[in-house]
């Protein structure tokens, strides 16, 4: 390693102990009044706002109290702000931003078209203080910044817009303009993350992460994105090999020439990455980084299974640690707790409402607020944000797991719309991820279910390698056990036993795909539904159905 780089991670990990602490006690302390803390934050919000065409239509000022707020501004969804926003775009006038946004965070929409959100001087700078304060828990409890870092993001330049302004990810522009020194720890550029090429893409990573031996940290929203990373490994560990014996990189000449110019300084060679490939049958993540401290990922929803491979296979001592609430509109919350995962809601930056899941299915929209919240309770979450996001439904459901302070501490559950309903049944995607769990001797590589409405059926597509007897019976059983109204619709025949469908290698792989290049879905922080409807459903796994069934 250069004596910059030791330079740069003593620099590095001595910041963990200032501007991380600091950043971290802020939020702590905030947690012990989260009423006052979240009243601060919407007048802030709302003195930001009240200029733009939004706010004058709605009256809102930094005088409205609470409950004035929630009568003037109607719950909202994208599809309720996306003309002002399209405005915004073609004139510069301020509609619903309050600042002039310096990118738009693409991401899909419920309508097939995508949403573009704002992001502007002031939301930049929240999300990477949020980034600082987030740093600390890792590095206290694991040292994760003691060595170098492999981290994930999107591109921060997908497109130009009509106005000029830049639409991509989030992650990409924080990760392309966070300080000199903290950059120069990571493993990967930039610019690697704008390679269109999915395979390339992965491979380009695979070469720079597999000769940094001293990775003490990854981060990657999705873990799904790690175990791609390791299967790409596998797929190409011969050649892999060889470059790293000889420094150089076999797919250099399909790179463009700025991304060329960024990765061909790095390739460095590492004769015992190479051995490990070279012998290893299937190398792990603690084969090829020793040195990982923690893995920095979702670990909830539709990624528990895909975070409990990851787990699997790191050093005995290192941590899993949540990524907190993250999505295009906002960063929601942080992990205080690395070791015990519990993550506070950025009181000081978002105003948050929510309204009890099984309420709000029934229509009813009257919210409560985080100091209201019941430890156990589900929630619809409602947010309003700097970027001129007044309460916002996020269509996610959120999990009360603890108190830090007097603040209610929050896990993702599932997306809103990961509710099925064939004969009045009401099946919950983390119900199939239940069953999943207890009916798998092991965890599968991929999963969905679709809910057959004209069949009065559920078609569950699993794609595992290992030999599993009588699931489909088995899988049925927990259903009527964790779902009563199923159970009482199965017992009356009113709906089919479930089907079980068994994929082929590479299904899951292809869907992920498909998500990104079809559905325009952030490739590093794509979520699978793993419950849907078929008619809302756009992939076809008939090339991909395994002749050997359940």
């Amino acid at each position: 390693m250069s004596l910059r780089s030791r330079l740069a991670q003593f620099v590095l990990a001595a910041s963990m102990e200032t501007v991380a602490r600091r950043r971290h006690a802020d939020l702590l302390k905030q947690a012990s009044y989260p009423d006052k803390a979240q009243s601060q934050a919407l007048e802030a919000i709302l003195r930001l706002c009240k200029e733009t065409t939004q706010g004058r239509r709605f009256g809102v000022s930094e005088a409205l109290s609470i409950d004035d707020f929630r009568r003037a501004v109607p719950i909202q969804t994208y599809e309720d702000i996306r003309s002002g926003i399209e405005r915004q775009i073609a004139t510069g006038m301020l509609e619903v931003a309050p600042e002039p946004p310096l990118m738009y965070a693409r991401t899909s929409g419920t309508t097939g078209q995508p949403k573009y959100i704002p992001v502007t001087r002031s939301t930049l700078k929240q999300f990477r203080a949020a980034q600082q304060a987030m740093a600390f828990p890792p590095h206290a409890a694991y040292g994760a910044f003691r060595g170098r870092i492999l981290g994930f993001g999107g591109p921060a330049r997908e497109e130009a817009l009509s106005n000029g302004v830049p639409a991509g990810s989030t992650s990409g522009l924080i990760y392309e303009t966070m300080p000199y020194l903290l950059r120069a720890n990571y493993v990967v550029p930039a610019e690697v993350f704008g390679i269109e090429d999915y395979e390339l893409k992965y491979l380009v990573t695979a070469r720079l992460a597999l000769a940094a031996r001293d990775i003490s940290l990854i981060a990657a929203a999705n873990p799904s994105t790690i175990i791609r990373l390791l299967s790409v490994i596998e797929a190409h560990r011969g050649r892999l090999s060889r470059d790293l014996e000889n420094g150089g990189f076999h797919a250099l000449d399909r790179l463009s020439p700025e991304v060329c110019a960024a990765v061909e300084p790095l390739l460095r060679p590492s004769r015992a990455s190479a051995k490990i490939l070279e012998h290893a049958h299937a190398a792990s993540l603690a084969d090829l980084w020793p040195n990982l401290r923690a893995v920095v990922t979702w670990l909830g929803g539709g990624c528990i299974h895909a975070a409990a491979s990851v787990r699997s296979q790191i050093p005995k001592a290192a941590g899993m640690i949540d990524a907190g609430y993250i999505a295009s509109e906002l960063r929601g919350t942080i992990v205080v707790d690395a070791r015990n995962n519990l993550a506070l809601p950025m009181l000081g930056d978002v105003f948050f409402e929510f309204v009890e899941n099984a309420a709000w299915d029934r229509g009813e929209r009257e919210t409560q607020l985080l100091h209201e919240l019941v430890q156990g309770t589900e929630y619809q979450i409602i947010v309003t944000t700097a970027a001129g996001l007044l309460r916002y439904q996020m269509n996610d459901v959120m999990r009360v797991t603890g108190f830090v302070g007097a603040c209610p501490t929050l896990e993702f559950v599932r997306k809103g719309r990961g509710v099925t309903n064939i004969v009045g049944e009401k099946l919950s995607e983390d119900q199939i991820h239940s069953a999943v769990a207890t009916v798998f001797t092991q965890p599968p590589v991929f999963y969905i279910a679709l809910a057959d409405t004209k069949a009065s059926v559920y078609r569950i597509f699993v794609e595992t390698p290992f030999n599993e007897t009588n699931t489909a019976e088995a899988f049925d059983a927990k259903l009527q056990q964790l779902n009563i109204e199923y159970a009482a619709k199965r017992g009356s025949g009113r709906l089919a036993s479930p089907r079980l469908v068994r994929l082929r290698p590479g299904a899951g792989a292809a869907y992920h795909k498909h998500c990104v290049e079809v559905k325009g879905q952030r490739e590093s922080q794509a979520k699978v539904l793993a419950l849907q409807r078929v008619e809302d459903f756009d992939f076809d796994f008939s090339d991909y159905m395994d002749a050997n069934a359940f």
